[in-house]
């Protein structure tokens, strides 16, 4: 028994392999696997068995916004959104960030995430606020979600009291360091905007996400030098770059180079589709457009690519229900990855690939967290085909949700 709950048994699951098994699980861990006799628990029934979906970009702060923009606000550019942004940011409460961000974790819960990492906006405007709600939320939430807070510089760096808010955010619970260079104006600037980024993570010891050229133009191609960055550093393993969309924008030989560069560096590349296909860039020709980064060629190099769903619900997305498995939809649309083994690797750019940027042992192996979901299918293709839900949502081994119902006591539901 751990912390009053009995020791769980998941009974005739599916198994990501195409096998089956059954499943104990002992102190947040999967103890037992195999044939197992022992009444009571979950029954499966074939369903699949997967280790819990990870999220790991969002902007929990900023979530449902939606809620408070008037008709006139929508619609509105990148640059145009950043400004609007700050008009929400001046009137920000720590009770108002944590309503709203507790709502929208929840969604994502029951739908299957057992870890989220979130964007937490760090600057002038807002000051400490959005984080400090955010640290609350993470003790309320701890027994039902692993949840990271990156640091995130959103009017950027370039500044002393810029930067001493981003080390007061680190020394005051966010647990790594984020980045934007695009908001810089100039190339040395986005440049400089990186180095600082480093100074400040070596300082107090902190991973880097860095989001970069996400403008989808060829000529914002920061990629190259946050990878040179990272190995002059010696931060090898530590630095994820989000977006990277303008790897595909550039010629197959730059391409290639810059992803022998990420590998040696052991970097991760984070996508977020949805977003980064609705995102509005003025395009200097033809009709205005976005795509994504070269997914299939960065997993053909052995890159650990991983899968979040940037914004939910405010300025700069005006959709989201917080389901990784419509993500999954997109990118797969958007990559045309239709092969039969890529429902495997998609799958595991929104669970394991993720889990392991957070530090999280996931799988379905004995001695893994036992951060499982009981999906609505078979194997992952019917998965996506299928009704999109999740049967149950399981955190350190015991039960948090079931069909949509939040179990916020983590007690077995009746």
């Amino acid at each position: 028994m751990v912390g009053g709950v009995l020791d769980l048994t998941v009974g005739n699951a599916g198994l990501p392999d195409g096998g089956a098994s059954d499943f104990i699980f002992s102190k947040g861990l999967i103890s037992k696997k195999g044939k197992i006799s022992s009444k009571g628990g979950i029954d499966a029934d074939g369903m699949l068995v997967h280790p819990g979906f990870v999220n790991v970009h969002t902007h929990l702060d900023k979530a449902d916004l939606l809620s408070r923009m008037k008709p006139n606000q929508f619609g509105k550019s990148l640059e145009e959104n950043r400004e609007l942004l700050k008009s929400f940011k001046r009137n920000y409460s720590e009770s108002e960030v944590v309503e709203r961000a507790g709502r929208v974790l929840t969604e994502m819960i029951v739908q299957g995430c057992t870890a989220v990492r979130t964007q937490v906006d760090v600057d002038t405007t807002a000051g400490l606020t959005a984080l400090n709600a955010l640290v609350k939320l993470k003790e309320k939430f701890s027994n039902l979600v692993e949840l990271q807070l990156c640091a995130f510089p959103q009017e950027g760096v370039l500044s002393e009291e810029k930067q001493d808010l981003l080390e007061r955010a680190l020394e005051k619970g966010a647990d790594l360091l984020g980045g934007l260079p695009l908001v810089e104006k100039t190339v040395e600037e986005r440049k400089k905007h990186i180095d600082v980024l480093f100074e400040i993570a070596r300082k107090h010891d902190k991973d880097l996400e860095v989001q970069i050229d996400e403008s989808n133009n060829p000529d914002d191609f920061m990629l190259p030098y946050l990878v040179e960055k990272t190995l002059e550093e010696k931060y090898k393993g530590r630095v994820s770059a989000t977006h990277c969309i303008s790897l595909s924008r550039v010629d197959d030989n730059t391409a290639l180079k810059t992803i022998q560069g990420l590998k040696k560096a052991r970097m991760n590349v984070i996508v977020t589709p949805s977003a980064n296909l609705i995102t509005r860039f003025p395009e200097k020709a033809g009709r205005p457009g976005n795509s994504l980064t070269r997914v299939k060629e960065l997993l053909q190099n052995g890159i650990n690519v991983a899968l979040g769903t940037d914004n939910i619900r405010d300025l700069f997305f005006p959709l989201g229900n917080c389901s990784m498995l419509r993500e999954m939809h997109v990118l797969i649309t958007a990559t045309r990855m239709t092969e039969a083994s890529d429902f495997e690797r998609v799958f595991n750019m929104a669970s394991v690939n993720g889990a392991k940027i957070m530090g999280l042992g996931y799988g379905v192996e004995v001695g893994r967290k036992a951060d499982l979901i009981v999906c609505n299918g078979k194997n992952q293709r019917e998965v996506l085909n299928g009704f999109p839900s999740v049967r149950y949502v399981i955190k350190d081994g015991v039960i948090v949700a079931s069909t949509r119902v939040l179990n916020e006591n983590r007690g077995v539901l009746e």
